[in-house]
């Protein structure tokens, strides 16, 4: 009865503005918009509390208001997810623009998901927005890592600490046996582009970053949605601004290594270390009062007393050397950056422009990042048709440290726990003494000598049109080229230490690669949008084609002249003779994916939304036979909240439940573009060149498929005062890209599949509330869960897999799951150490076919993030933590500096070593020096961790007397990135995006001071 009541009323007030617009020349149109963005809001509520009649803004935002003559007229305007506004309209003085505030911590708001925008109020999918606000001013060289902790289900894992290295982002766990194929789908203004594109941008012009989460909401993506979608807006001109806006801010600051976890020994407890092992060969024990020999033509013979007071003098003077090799090879870097915008617009016109300088220095020397960014939106309306053009262009420099994830000399951070304290990097005269197993000299020697540069300019440039054929139809299209030139140089000087070590000559080498990825996207569709009373439907249909295009060319050159060793021109042509033949490469490929697609949603008021999606694709990537797919999506929302059963209970501010099913793809797991085909490439046959099979190929090969399943409840409680979302999910891959082993009569080691599911089954929670809610003083706390369960269901005919020496993907198991000989301790009679084999007996012999599945494996299963927001007046505190829970690594550094056999002594060693065992009846958890170490189960860490992951400190000056006419504001601001680290992890930091620790680049704590001005 309530609903024909108001649509009757409607009925009633449109039939009698059209009759009012045709006798009365007042009338108005009024636009209402989002006070922060400026976007308009459509399906506005506009409530005449003077005639109790309703209306609905347009598409447009837009509503047309026409009070008698010299009468006043009280309107209250509501929307879900905004505060509600009521203001008295005089017939004289008519707004033309009525702004609402986003309520705060309401889950709700304008969402654009690429193709279209509407209310939350209306959609059907789990989608979640970031407010660009809380990454604006965040120092990170690669924007995804201030992603982390922000939303439930979506997790980054920075790889390394190396500056610009991207981290690997998830949403909703691992659905992929390829590692590779688990990132997300980004979307920029409505394109794709590539996720290292993502990484470059300027995180101070985004407007907002909105992750698609389940099937209703990234189906519409068809098979690039599998892994999620994060959708990006850039920020755009304000129409009210009509004199240009000016806005610069800079932030300078430095970045520094948390080595709360550094153990390694001293000088002192070095030389009392080797002295327990009675080695001959180290000084420790040579030269030791305690050892009555030394060695002469490899014989023992006892030592005499001048030999004695020779090896007091020799270990006073090692004992004078107690090199710290953390400051050694480890510096403070300094960050700074630049940003410039310009801002503003007219009703028909609105600009945005910004200019962007971000340099920071790595704490390893020989590493850095200088990017300049230059971004400009602009959005223009002519009459029915409507443009935006956008353009973002980086160029990006950098250095990069040698060997990152690499257990050897050639990498810094491994040299920084391998150089013995006691080793003097200097002779007499200053100079560098690398050499055999000096292991700190050399990595300062490799500063000097080696060099790996990237250069890497990338630009993204699109436009979005938009044309009405009428109030309510519209032709709509987006073009966008993505593109990445990115060149890669290696040199390593001649007449050096590791110059003479080049295999080819010993004269040093001079590489270099260069690779061009081109994207293009363009669609071209149509949206009708209708409203009748308090219905409304949606419908988009579209047509898209994605093509990627890929070359590379590489050559390595040998024999450098000094001088010129900075550039190809110092190679020396190459002959047999002088071994400095060089080395060639070269590749090129590329894809296209066709689609067509189709979106309808269907609303009545903000109550009931119902929504279906349907896209077919066809990737050039998959055989013939199967290489068109459809995916799809069904989803529908209940605003409960709206019925009259829950009018009355004023605890429950709002209440809303969703659900959607649906079936999305992946394509990109073949071997390459070509990868279903038998390959050919150059080879020999009986001493001739000849064209040799590369891969096997398989016709049969066909698209990874997911279905999901979502259900999720919105809520509200007190007046919106603590608001929550919880979401449970079942995801299901099946067709698992696998590459199957062949027999080695078949000439190949294994031949791309499809085999085998994966479920991920989960939870989020997303809790938020006002503890003070004041004008002048409101604190906000925030809380983001995830729960994730990782699952194999099936490998086709294979009970497992193993995957690397110590992990296997197994049926019942998660993926990647650690797979070990178990450690039982040491036998304390003879300090041997004590394994457990398959059955769980005790043993002394070490067996790797005693491996078993233990703990647990790499992607953890706990994952989430909680923010405090203290405002003052003009004073503003802000911190974000993240959390991990359930993840495990092999941590290799663990072994090398717990290992007193002959094979890894001569690496510095962990204090802990000190307890080694030595005689009968010790009890030590480190093994006699005779035995032999193996990697177990005992190098398995947990690598749980609590992060003070942002911390930042805000004030505003906006009354600055007479010079608020130059300056309108100011604000001051000082933040610290990666602050604290709460773990149990033996190592600098537990945070990696695999399962291996092997000296990757430390992860900096970064504090920075800023200041932005707004003239």
């Amino acid at each position: 009865m309530r609903r024909i009541k108001r649509s009757l009323t409607v009925a009633m007030l449109c039939f009698t503005l059209g009759i009012a617009a045709q006798n009365n020349p007042g009338k108005k149109t009024v636009v209402v918009v989002d006070a922060e963005t400026q976007m308009p809001l459509p399906g506005v509520t506009i409530e005449n509390t003077t005639s109790n009649e309703y209306l609905f803004s347009s598409e447009e935002g837009s509503f047309e208001l026409d009070p008698k003559q010299n009468n006043e007229v009280v309107i209250k305007i509501t929307y879900l997810g905004y505060v509600e506004q009521e203001i008295i309209v005089d017939a004289n003085d008519i707004p033309s623009r009525i702004e609402l505030e986003v309520e705060d911590n309401l889950l709700d708001g304008i969402i654009i998901t690429g193709y279209t925008r509407q209310s939350k109020a209306r959609t059907t999918g789990s989608v979640a927005k970031i407010e660009a606000a809380s990454i604006n001013t965040v120092q990170v060289s690669s924007v995804d890592q201030a992603l982390q902790g922000q939303v439930p289900g979506l997790y980054v894992a920075s790889p390394s600490g190396q500056p610009g290295t991207p981290g690997r982002v998830t949403i909703r766990g691992i659905g992929s046996l390829q590692d590779q194929q688990t990132t997300p789908l980004y979307i920029l203004n409505g394109m794709a582009i590539s996720a290292a594109t993502f990484s470059s941008l300027n995180p101070d012009d985004f407007e907002e970053l909105v992750v698609l989460k389940d099937a209703s909401a990234t189906a519409q993506y068809g098979s690039r949605g599998a892994n999620g979608v994060i959708v990006i807006t850039t920020k755009r001109g304000d129409n009210e601004q009509k004199d240009l806006r000016v806005t610069y801010q800079t932030q300078y600051g430095f970045s520094n290594v948390n080595n709360s976890k550094w153990d390694m020994m001293n000088t002192d407890q070095r030389l009392q270390f080797e002295e327990m092992l009675k080695d001959p060969d180290m000084p420790g024990w040579a030269y030791s009062r305690n050892n009555p020999y030394k060695i002469v033509n490899g014989q023992q013979v006892l030592k005499t007393e001048q030999d004695y007071q020779e090896g007091d003098y020799k270990l006073a003077q090692l004992k004078q050397t107690n090199t710290n090799w953390k400051k050694k090879l480890m510096r403070n870097g300094i960050t700074q950056s630049h940003n410039l915008t310009f801002d503003g617009g007219t009703d028909n016109t609105q600009h945005y422009t910004s200019v962007n300088y971000f340099k920071q220095e790595g704490v390893l020397y020989n590493s850095d990042l200088e990017r300049f960014n230059i971004n400009s939106n602009i959005q223009h309306q002519s009459g029915r048709l409507s443009t935006n053009f956008f353009v973002n262009l980086a160029s990006i420099n950098s250095h990069v440290s040698e060997s990152d994830f690499d257990v050897s000399e050639t990498n810094p951070v491994a040299s920084l726990y391998f150089a013995l304290p006691y080793e003097n990097p200097y002779d007499k005269y200053g100079n560098l003494t690398p050499g055999v197993n000096r292991f700190g000299t050399n990595a300062l020697q490799m500063y000097q000598d080696v060099t790996r540069k990237e250069k890497q300019l990338r630009g993204v440039v699109g436009s979005n049109f938009n044309y009405e054929l009428t109030e309510d139809w519209k032709l709509t299209s987006t073009i966008g080229v993505d593109y990445a030139k990115i060149s890669n140089t290696h040199i390593i000087k001649p007449d050096t230490y590791f110059g003479d070590l080049v295999e080819e000559g010993g004269q040093g080498m001079y590489s270099q690669g260069d690779q061009t990825n081109i994207g293009v996207v363009a669609n071209f569709g149509t949206n009708y949008k209708y409203r009748w009373d308090a219905h409304e439907i949606e419908a988009i249909a579209l047509m898209e084609m994605n093509r990627q295009k890929y070359d590379y060319y590489g050559f390595t050159g040998y024999g450098l002249i000094g001088g010129l060793d900075g550039n190809a021109g110092g190679t020396t042509p190459g002959t047999p003779e002088n071994d400095f033949i060089p080395k060639i490469s070269g590749s090129t490929s590329e894809n296209l994916l066709l689609s067509q697609l189709a979106l309808v949603r269907y609303s009545f008021e903000n109550k009931y939304t119902f929504s279906t999606s349907l896209r077919r694709d066809g990737s050039s990537r998959v055989p013939s036979d199967n290489r068109y797919k459809y995916f799809y999506a069904f989803g529908a929302s209940w605003n409960i909240k709206q019925e009259n059963f829950l009018e009355d209970i004023d605890v429950l501010s709002m209440a809303r439940i969703r659900a959607s099913y649906g079936l999305t793809g992946n394509a990109n797991g073949f071997a390459s573009d070509f990868g279903y085909r038998r390959l050919y490439g150059p080879g020999q046959y009986n001493g001739q060149i000849s064209l040799v099979p590369t891969t096997p190929g398989n016709p049969n090969y066909n698209w990874e498929m997911n279905r999901i399943l979502d259900i999720g409840v919105e809520f509200g409680l007190w007046n919106n005062r603590l608001v929550g979302e919880v979401d449970f999910y079942n995801r299901i891959t099946s067709d698992l890209f696998v590459d199957r082993s062949l027999s080695i009569t078949s000439g190949f080691e294994s031949i791309a599949d499809n085999m085998g599911k994966i479920r991920n089954r989960g939870i989020e929670l997303r809790l938020s509330g006002d503890i003070i809610k004041q004008s002048d003083w409101n604190v906000n706390v925030g809380l983001n869960f995830a729960y994730n369960k990782n699952k194999i269901l099936s490998l086709g005919e294979e009970d497992e897999i193993i995957t690397e020496d110590y992990s296997i993907h197994k049926v019942g198991e998660s993926l990647g799951h650690f797979y070990m000989v178990r450690w039982a301790g040491v036998d304390s009679q003879t300090g041997a150490p004590l394994y457990l084999d398959k059955d769980g007996n005790v043993t002394t012999t070490f067996e790797p076919d005693n491996a078993v599945l233990v703990k647990g494996s790499y992607d953890p299963a706990i994952k989430g993030g909680f923010t405090t927001n203290i405002r003052y007046k003009n004073l503003e505190v802000n911190a974000l933590f993240s959390f991990i829970h359930g993840m495990y690594r092999l941590n290799t550094g663990e072994f090398y500096r717990t290992s007193a056999d002959p094979n890894y002594r001569i690496y510095n060693q962990s204090t802990s070593m000190l307890d080694m065992w030595q005689n009968p009846g010790d009890i030590s958890n480190n093994p006699g020096a005779t035995h032999p170490r193996y990697m177990t189960d005992r190098e398995l860490q947990k690598a749980d961790y609590l992060k003070l992951r942002n911390l930042s400190i805000n004030y505003k000056f906006k009354d600055l007397g007479k010079y608020n006419r130059y300056i309108k504001e100011i604000n001051i601001f000082g933040q610290g990135q990666n602050l604290i680290t709460w773990t149990k992890w033996r190592g600098q930091d537990p945070e990696d995006d695999n399962n291996w620790y092997e000296y990757e680049y430390p992860l900096p704590r970064t504090f920075t001071a800023g200041l932005k001005v707004i003239f």
